[in-house]
């Protein structure tokens, strides 16, 4: 008897599977233990949100072109012009008078064309750039740690108070635009990186959707276009920041849908000690971080987005050059816009690129193999993206109408492209639990090399020619990563590290 009782135990515990939990209700701010926990409408609607802030807010700084020729016409740093012409004039009270009657021409007729103004701004906008991503490793951290809900409302807060800036900014008090930037690269940084995480929600997606939340931080460049044709309609300048820093807040009215610490990776519950189990994985974190593989894709993702920044810094500069009057420097202005808002539709094709080669790669293939295809499958995109960006800056050495625009449409593709298929290859090529903080680390990485972007702009000015073919060489080398990957004992090698090592442990992002 007892031995027909212990066999009826075995059975049931060896062939009747336990039914998975229902889904749970959503509720507000809190942490679902799987993905399968989360309703299928909770789940979208938390995809659109986060498509939407971080197509509005995640990049707004790289929409200055835009955002230049607004404050110009406002005088902002407009003295530096007048101090310029001042060292060029003597200081009687003709030459004086003289001086004024050159800032009227300046501010009225055509050009508004200073390049003391000019390099002011392109300062301002390299510490921009710059603190966009040096923060990254914290963030990174942030995110693994704190969680999501914590780094989206100081993200929220950063971006409300940089607009709040921005309104003080005016001819009298242009100091203010430095916090403004600041405040809005920063802030844009949190929003973009706590929404990669969220290509998580659809597991059998992933790639696609991760390239649509990586690729949607380009439009948000264009929001400055609307704040341009805002200031152009004769709105007050105060209510027009103060409109974009009330939008900015509703990231805080939304946060609560989010799940309070991550996105769960896959379907199978999470236990405590699994997603605080930390001292295991310090090691591979650092393997990851120094490995060859993780060496190429910086210096990909640097070059890239240094020739798409060093394009937006001189765009301003470059199109009043050739421009006869001020109304065509604005309707290149308002190009550049478009382009940025064009990179919305753009965002979904690289995801929906890599997952077709992808899919035709690991036809027929299984464990290891199917992993090598699908890092390879990154590989045809990148070099477009390469391509592009070597097309667009290479416009930079030519005047003309055709040249701006040859330009923003090669902006238009790129921009989404290089975020859009770099991330997801680092979510291939690396452990899982690993993504934030590689992501933080390389951002940091790149923010760090962004610096040359001044010293760029300052050898520009004496040597056009040399610095630009400098330039595009050094982008030639991105052909390396490419090609690095071409190599399938390589892979094996290093992904066959990879995927004994995960197996030790749970995976989390």
């Amino acid at each position: 008897m007892q031995a027909c009782v212990w066999c009826i135990r075995t059975y049931r515990q060896t062939h009747i599977q336990t039914p998975p939990p229902p889904p749970e209700m959503a509720v507000l701010c809190a942490q679902p233990p799987s993905i399968g926990a989360m309703l299928t409408w909770h789940r979208r609607l938390v995809f659109l949100v986060g498509i939407f802030e971080t197509m509005v807010w995640s990049g707004t700084i790289f929409g200055w072109a835009s955002l230049v020729h607004v404050l110009k016409t406002m005088g902002v740093y407009s003295h530096l012009c007048k101090e310029s012409l001042h060292q060029v004039y003597s200081l009687s009270s003709n030459a004086t008078r003289e001086v004024d009657d050159t800032m009227l021409v300046l501010k009225d007729s055509t050009k508004l064309a200073c390049s003391s103004q000019d390099q002011q701004f392109a300062l301002i906008y390299t510490v921009a750039c710059v603190l966009y991503s040096i923060p990254g490793i914290l963030l990174g951290y942030c995110l693994h740690h704190f969680g999501l809900a914590v780094t989206r409302v100081l993200g929220g807060l950063l971006i409300s108070s940089g607009f709040v800036l921005l309104a003080l900014t005016t001819a009298d008090s242009p100091s203010y635009l430095w916090g403004a930037a600041i405040f809005l690269s920063i802030g844009g940084n949190i929003i973009r990186m706590a929404g990669l995480q969220l290509g998580n929600l659809f597991p059998e997606r992933r790639n696609t959707a991760m390239a649509i939340i990586s690729g949607m931080f380009t439009p948000s460049a264009g929001m400055f276009i609307i704040l341009q044709y805002a200031r152009e309609a004769g709105l007050p300048w105060v209510y027009i920041c103060a409109g974009f820093a009330g939008v900015a807040s509703f990231i805080l009215l939304f946060t609560p849908l989010m799940p309070r610490h991550h996105v769960p990776y896959t379907d199978e519950i999470e236990t405590k000690d699994e997603v605080k189990d930390e001292k295991a994985d310090m090691k591979p974190v650092r393997e990851s971080i120094f490995s060859w593989s993780n060496t190429f894709h910086t210096y990909w993702v640097f070059s890239n987005m240094f020739c798409v920044v060093l394009f937006s810094t001189y765009f301003n500069s470059w199109v009043n050059k050739f421009s006869e009057t001020t109304e065509e420097a604005a309707h290149y202005s308002r190009m550049y816009g478009y382009a940025n808002m064009l990179c919305f539709f753009v965002s979904p094709l690289p995801g929906l690129l890599v997952d077709a080669i992808a899919t035709r790669f690991q036809k027929g293939k299984t464990g290891l193999e199917k992993h090598i295809a699908s890092v390879q499958a990154t590989i045809i995109p990148m070099i477009l993206v390469t391509l592009t960006v070597t097309v667009q800056l290479g416009s930079l050495m030519f005047q003309g109408p055709a040249a701006v625009y040859i330009g923003l449409v090669c902006l238009s593709i790129n921009r989404p492209s290089c975020l859009a298929v770099g991330n997801p290859l680092i979510r291939i090529r690396f452990p899982v639990e690993h993504f934030n903080r590689v992501v933080g680390f390389q951002g940091t990485a790149v923010a760090l090399l962004t610096l040359l972007q001044y010293p760029h702009f300052t050898w520009v000015q004496y040597q056009h020619t040399i610095a630009f073919a400098v330039t595009l060489f050094a982008l030639s080398l991105n052909l390396t990563h490419p090609l690095h990957l071409c190599s399938k004992k390589y892979l094996s090698r290093v992904l066959s590290f990879d995927q004994s090592h995960s197996q030790e442990k749970p995976t989390k992002v």
